[in-house]
């Protein structure tokens, strides 16, 4: 019948009118750059598209930029807490305003992990030195870290007798299993004296490489590199005198 041909004529006409909508311009995508203006007290973030945030708790997230940031590769050790080393990077804060936030940790292209980044609480580690920003990238298995049991000695010094005298002794051993050198970082807690009547005397051996490491008083740091196979030995002895009526309140 003639009715249904009536119905079908128009569909061969739809086919041109696609193909001339697929050969015009294309809408142009929607961009997402931020952009920022630094108002002296305070920075704006501002998005030039609006963007749907759901009502459902789901977190939206928008790059506000990228950076490749040379960093400084550390493998550091605190024996007297821990038997154990870590991989630190540390960074110096890159120019511009960037919010704190957690990040993801990559090492050797597998997730370790996540941390969190403040350039705002970048720290001078040396007297000297330009602010840094750390990153712990978890326990380095191919160092090994020992610490002997401290040896501590204490008797009674002066004509009657009336000061103690105490001498403690620290010795570490750090060996490098890698291929390649290191750089190592040691950290050693002292005894320091808050009593003008306390003297705290102390040797070490190497000599450290700062006294005060990350501007705390009491933290000593060894700094050195350290060749592919070998191994390093750390002392520190400490003599302690003070009345004998004088009791000692040692703070971790």
């Amino acid at each position: 019948p003639p009715a249904p041909a009536m119905a079908m004529a128009p569909a061969p006409a739809a086919a041109p009118l696609m193909r001339e909508r697929s050969n015009g311009v294309q809408e142009a995508m929607p961009s997402f750059d931020v952009s920022t203006v630094d108002k002296g007290f305070a920075t704006e973030f501002a998005v030039p598209q609006r963007i749907t945030v759901p009502s459902n708790g789901q977190r939206i997230t928008l790059a506000l930029g990228t950076h490749n940031a040379p960093a400084q590769l550390i493998t550091r050790a605190a024996p007297g807490v821990e038997e154990a080393a870590y991989l630190v990077a540390e960074m110096a804060p890159p120019p511009g305003v960037w919010p704190a936030g957690s990040v993801g940790l990559y090492r050797d292209g597998a997730f370790v992990g996540t941390g969190r980044l403040d350039f705002a609480t970048a720290t001078a580690t040396t007297s000297g030195a330009a602010p840094v920003s750390s990153l712990s990238f978890g326990r380095d298995e191919l160092v090994l870290v020992r610490a002997d049991a401290p040896q501590d000695v204490t008797g009674s010094t002066g004509l009657t007798g009336a000061r103690t005298e105490r001498k403690t002794r620290r010795a570490y051993q750090v060996e490098n299993r890698h291929r390649n050198a290191i750089d190592l970082q040691v950290l050693h807690a002292a005894p320091v004296s808050r009593h003008e009547k306390i003297e705290v005397e102390s040797h070490y051996q190497p000599a450290p490489s700062d006294l005060a490491w990350n501007r705390q008083s009491g933290t000593i740091a060894w700094r050195q590199s350290l060749a592919a196979g070998a191994t390093a030995q750390f002392n520190a002895e400490h003599t302690l005198r003070y009345p004998k009526d004088i009791e000692l309140l040692e703070r971790p």
